[in-house]
């Protein structure tokens, strides 16, 4: 048996990094949403628990552990391990405190930048990608204030911020040189407090997006990385997550290149990621994740964010199989 858990509150935990924290009310709103979303992929023995909204504990139907085979949550930290061992779970089913190090660590944006530094040396050499089809996108993973400010400067003046640890648009923010030059204003504050509380900045290039998606994967325990499907979603004015497309893979892929205005080497960049992935994650890390993407006017970015987590690009996936007609989640 496998006990799935929805836990949307995971990229928050990250951040905060302890056992015991009350989540945002909009990740204990979600995750009563979709707490059974595991029933689009998993088997008919295994179980869902279902964690309310409301933070208790108490009345949970929990399954007998020692049936348990492993558990899957959306995503490994801190606060749902404390969660499962307040709920009688076995240390045998739960990562140590070196493995959620471990994955804390590499679930961080500078995983994100450390496989744009992979790419961009590895897409030159492929045969099967155009140069024109894919950025040499880059990104800065900052540590100091003063390093911010010169890779906004480098990228021309105005650039994305990002924190290590935040997910669905939040954390994210526009900003300028001249934005960070005022002593005391909202950009430069949130500079420094980023880098208080969580230690580092990732700054990107801004780039014009035409088209949002995603490529989904599954890293195995012997660190190799397996392609799962293509996923496009939507995201609002201020790039939190809208929802995904649900249809098949060569619809997904029509519609992409429909709006890139050409034939995209979608395949070939997979089998790239495949390849730069294992190297990066270097079998830290098993279990599912997403790669966010966007299609530019000068070609796609291939890695905006790396997702080491389950993803609702992946719902989507599973959730056609049973929906062959496609439509709107």
């Amino acid at each position: 048996m496998v006990v799935h858990i929805y836990n949307p509150s995971h990229d928050e935990a990250l951040a905060i990094n302890k056992a015991q924290y009350c989540p945002s009310s909009a990740a204990r709103q979600t995750g009563e949403m979709f707490w059974d979303v595991a029933k689009w992929w998993m088997s008919p023995d295994d179980f869902i628990l279902h964690l309310p909204a409301d933070g208790s504990l108490r009345g949970v139907a929990v399954p007998d552990w020692t049936m348990v085979q492993r558990i899957e949550p959306w995503g490994w930290d801190r606060h749902i391990v404390g969660v499962l061992r307040r709920l009688g779970a076995p240390d045998r089913l739960l990562p140590t405190d070196v493995q959620l190090d471990t994955i804390r660590q590499l679930s961080s944006r500078q995983t994100a930048v450390r496989v744009l530094e992979a790419l961009r040396l590895r897409l030159p050499l492929s045969e099967t990608i155009p140069a024109s089809a894919v950025l040499q996108a880059e990104s800065r993973w900052c540590t100091l204030e003063s390093e911010v400010t010169e890779a906004v400067e480098t990228f021309g003046g105005e650039a994305m911020l990002k924190q290590p640890w935040s997910c669905s648009g939040r954390g994210v923010w526009r900003t300028t040189a001249a934005d960070l030059s005022g002593e005391h204003s909202s950009s430069i504050l949130r500079v420094r407090k980023t880098l208080r509380e969580q230690g580092a900045v990732e700054v990107e290039p801004l780039y014009e997006c035409v088209a949002d998606f995603a490529m989904e994967f599954c890293a195995e325990a012997d660190g190799s990385v397996r392609y799962e499907g293509l996923s496009v979603f939507a995201t609002h004015a201020g790039g939190g997550y809208a929802g995904n497309v649900i249809a098949p893979q060569p619809e997904l892929q029509r519609r992409l290149e429909e709006k890139a205005g050409g034939v995209l080497p979608l395949q070939a960049l997979a089998e790239v990621l495949c390849s730069v992935l294992g190297e990066v994650l270097a079998g830290q890390y098993a279990g599912p994740l997403g790669v966010d993407m966007m299609h530019t006017p000068e070609g796609i970015h291939p890695c905006i964010e790396v997702n080491l987590r389950n993803t609702m690009g992946r719902v989507a996936i599973f959730q056609q199989q049973f929906s062959p007609t496609g439509n709107r989640n």
